[in-house]
C-alpha cells in the first residue's frame, strides 16, 4: 500500500506536485493560525467573566467576616478591638444583621435573605455603581403623609417578582414569632418602603436580596440590644482577604469565627475553574489536528524531495542536516501560524463587542443577550500568561509534528532514494 500511494504520488506532474504540497501546507499553516486564535478568544473571555464575577461578589459581600456561635453578642466591643488592631489594608469595619424572611407586597410574596447593614460604617460603593432607580441612603426614615417606615433596596428580579416599585410599601416577615397571650402566635412582620433598586448581575443578589438599616434589621429579627450576626471588614485589594484573616486568627480571642469571601464562593470558583480548564483541553484538539496536518504536509514533502535527498546524501551531506532541513520547514509552519493566530486572536479579543454588533446587525442574532448575562458588554480579559503558554504549546506542538518526518528523511539511504530515477 506504501509503495503503490509512493508511485500514485510520482505519476503526477511536478507543477501538480508542488501545488498539492503547497495546498496541504498553507491548510496546515491556518489549522494552527484557528486553533491559536479560538484558545486565545475563548480564555480572554473566560477571564473576563471570571474578574467582572469576582468583582460583583466583592462588592456585596463583605470581604472578611467575624462570627460567633450564636452570634456577636457585643458588636460594640468587638468593632473597638478590630479598630485597634489596625489591619493594613482595612478600609470599613461594620457590623450587620442577615436572616431569612418573607417579603410580602399587596400582589404577591416572595421567600429571601433579608440583610442590614450599617451605610454609614459599610462601604456602599458597588451598590450604588449598579443602582437603577431610587436612593442607598438606608439610614433616614421614609415618609409617606404622616407615617414613616424604614427603607428596603432591592433587586430588579425581586422587584419584578413582588410587582413593586419605588415609594411601595413591602412587609418583611420574620421567623420570629411574636407571644400574644391567649391569642395564636404570630410571625413578626415590620412595614418597609422600596427606596432603591438595584441590578447587581447576579441571581442570587438580585432576585433573592433585600438590603435594609442593621437596626431595622435588629427589630425585625427581635435580636437583643447590641447582638448582630457578625461584623464585616472591606479591604482596599481583595487578594489580601486571606492574609488579614490569618492575622486576625492569631489576635483575636478564641471562639471566633473567621471566613473571607473565597471561603464562601469556593465552590462557584472551582466550577469556573474546572470549566475554564476543560474548555482549554477541548480546544487544544484544534491545534492538535494542525500538528497533524503537519505531519502529512512534511511527509508529502519528502516523497517530493526524494531524489534530491538521495543526490545530497550521495554528496554527503550529512542525516543530521537533511534532519534539520525539514524540522525548519516544519518549525516555519507552526511559527508563521502560530504568530497569524496569537495576532488574530488579540484583535479579536480586544474587539469582541463591536464585531458582536456587526454580527447582530448582518444577520439578526443577539450574540450576547444581555438580559440573560447582566453583562453591558461581552467581558474579555487577556492574561499574558494564556498567551505565553498558547504560544509555546504550539511552537513544541510544531517541532513534535515535525521531527516523525525528518528523522525519516534522513534515515532514506541513496539507493532507495534513486531506485525510480
Amino acid at each position: 500500500m506504501r509503495v503503490e500511494a509512493f508511485l500514485a504520488f510520482r505519476y503526477l506532474t511536478r507543477k501538480q506536485r508542488v501545488g498539492f504540497i503547497s495546498l496541504i501546507t498553507w491548510i496546515s499553516v491556518l489549522g494552527m493560525a484557528v486553533g491559536v486564535m479560538a484558545l486565545i478568544v475563548v480564555l480572554a473571555v473566560m477571564s473576563g467573566f471570571d474578574a467582572e464575577l469576582k468583582q460583583k461578589i466583592v462588592g456585596m459581600q463583605p470581604h472578611v467576616t467575624v462570627q460567633e456561635i450564636g452570634g456577636t453578642r457585643a458588636a460594640g466591643d468587638t468593632l473597638e478591638e478590630l479598630e485597634a488592631l489596625k489591619v493594613p489594608g482595612v478600609v470599613s469595619i461594620a457590623p450587620f444583621v442577615e436572616g431569612q424572611g418573607i417579603i410580602r407586597s399587596s400582589t404577591n410574596a416572595f421567600g429571601a435573605v433579608v440583610k442590614g447593614i450599617d451605610d454609614k460604617r459599610d462601604q456602599m460603593n458597588q451598590i450604588e455603581k449598579y443602582l437603577i432607580a431610587g436612593s442607598a441612603n438606608l439610614s433616614e426614615l421614609y415618609k409617606i403623609g404622616e407615617e414613616t417606615y424604614p427603607r428596603i433596596l432591592m433587586g430588579n428580579s425581586l422587584a419584578w417578582t413582588l410587582q413593586v416599585h419605588l415609594g411601595d410599601v413591602v412587609d418583611v416577615i420574620s421567623p420570629h414569632v411574636e407571644r400574644r397571650g391567649l391569642l395564636p402566635p404570630k410571625a413578626a412582620t415590620m412595614s418597609f418602603v422600596v427606596s432603591g433598586i438595584y441590578a447587581f448581575g447576579m441571581n442570587d443578589f438580585d432576585s433573592a436580596l433585600g438590603i435594609v438599616d442593621v437596626k431595622s434589621a435588629q427589630s425585625l429579627f427581635h435580636l437583643e440590644e447590641g447582638r448582630v450576626t457578625g461584623i464585616s471588614l472591606r479591604l482596599a485589594n481583595v487578594d489580601d482577604s486571606e492574609n488579614v484573616r490569618t492575622q486576625l486568627e492569631q489576635t483575636l480571642r478564641k471562639g471566633r469565627l473567621i471566613s473571607t469571601w473565597i471561603d464562601q464562593n469556593r465552590n462557584f470558583f472551582a466550577a469556573l475553574k474546572v470549566e475554564k480548564t476543560v474548555m482549554t483541553i477541548i480546544l487544544s484538539l484544534i491545534i492538535l489536528v494542525a500538528a497533524f496536518n503537519i505531519v502529512s504536509s512534511l511527509i508529502m514533502v519528502v516523497l517530493e524531495k526524494t531524489k534530491d535527498i538521495g543526490i545530497l546524501q550521495a554528496l554527503g551531506l550529512s542525516r543530521a542536516r537533511i534532519r534539520s532541513i525539514f524540522l525548519m520547514e516544519g518549525l516555519f509552519i507552526g511559527a508563521v501560524g502560530t504568530l497569524a493566530g496569537a495576532l488574530l486572536g488579540l484583535f479579536v479579543a480586544m474587539n469582541l463587542n463591536p464585531i458582536a454588533d456587526f454580527l447582530q446587525k448582518t444577520t439578526g442574532i443577539e450574540v450576547f443577550p444581555k438580559d440573560i448575562y447582566y453583562f453591558d458588554k461581552i467581558p474579555a480579559k487577556i492574561q499574558t500568561g494564556d498567551i505565553f503558554v498558547i504560544v509555546s504549546c504550539a511552537f513544541i506542538l510544531a517541532l513534535l509534528a515535525a521531527w516523525y518526518p525528518s528523522h525519516r528523511a534522513s534515515r532514506m539511504l541513496p539507493v532507495e532514494a534513486l531506485r525510480y530515477e
